[in-house]
């Protein structure tokens, strides 16, 4: 009979969060994704202006491991469009990385910030 004593648990602190409320409180989460979607092209306006004007849906985060690592994934989408545009952020533990999926029916699919392998699963793909 398996034993889950040596299971390990989520990380509260990696789950359950909201996109909006973490890009307020955590300067490392805002600054690494305003760093990675400032001058990009292809970005949904409501993407471009989320850190500074959260109108947009935010499910609550999950955590997932990537290559050992504990990760938090965002979902978020622009109100009253959630299935033409929507997004999936995934953040280090730390917040210091970033990456981004859009997925826009007009702007079509793209990844910002070069996802390993494994991240690119976290990010749904």
């Amino acid at each position: 009979m398996a034993t889950f004593a040596n299971a390990q648990s989520p990380d509260p602190a990696l789950a359950g969060n909201f996109l909006p409320s973490v890009l307020a409180s955590s300067a490392p989460h805002r600054d690494s994704l305003v760093a990675l979607i400032k001058g990009k092209q292809g970005l949904p306006s409501w993407v471009r202006n989320m850190v500074r004007q959260p109108r947009y849906v935010a499910l609550a985060s999950q955590q997932v491991e990537v290559a050992g690592k504990p990760m938090q994934v965002f979902e978020a989408c622009e109100a009253k469009r959630c299935e033409e545009s929507r997004i999936r952020v995934l953040y280090s533990a730390d917040g210091k990385r970033t990456l981004l999926r859009v997925s826009d029916v007009k702007l079509g699919e793209k990844i910002f910030g070069q996802p390993s392998a494994g991240e690119m699963r976290a990010l749904g793909l």
